[in-house]
């Protein structure tokens, strides 16, 4: 045999093992290289805090209290739930006030010398 055919195929099995090991090394370095190294923290949203209406710390009266209250000349009722809740029924001798008045501080047209109890739905 030849010593160049021999020295072709050996140079030929080298240079293809050689290209195979390069291309199983550089295939495996993407990889290598795209996995996170840092744990990542995964944290549930942060709980909403309940917020406190105005509302929630006037005093409550009950309906009993209520009509004593008016019909001892002491209290005036008024309904804040808007006109046309007010056309359709209302508590018999409350008054139609707007609650964009109180909101405003418009207590115009309201007993000073009275309690006011207002209602709403």
């Amino acid at each position: 045999m030849n010593v160049f055919s021999l020295l072709g195929r050996s140079a030929m099995v080298l240079s293809s093992a050689c290209l195979a090991l390069a291309c199983s090394q550089s295939a495996a370095s993407p990889t290598q290289t795209n996995v996170a190294t840092t744990p990542v923290a995964v944290t549930a949203p942060p709980t909403p805090v309940p917020t406190q209406n105005p509302e929630d710390q006037m005093p409550r009266i009950s309906a009993e209290e209520a009509k004593k209250l008016v019909d001892a000349g002491k209290a005036v009722i008024i309904d804040v739930r808007g006109p046309d809740a007010y056309k359709a029924s209302h508590i018999k001798g409350s008054l139609e006030y707007a609650l964009s008045k109180i909101e405003q501080k418009d207590f115009s047209g309201l007993p000073k010398n009275k309690r006011i109890i207002a209602y709403c739905t």
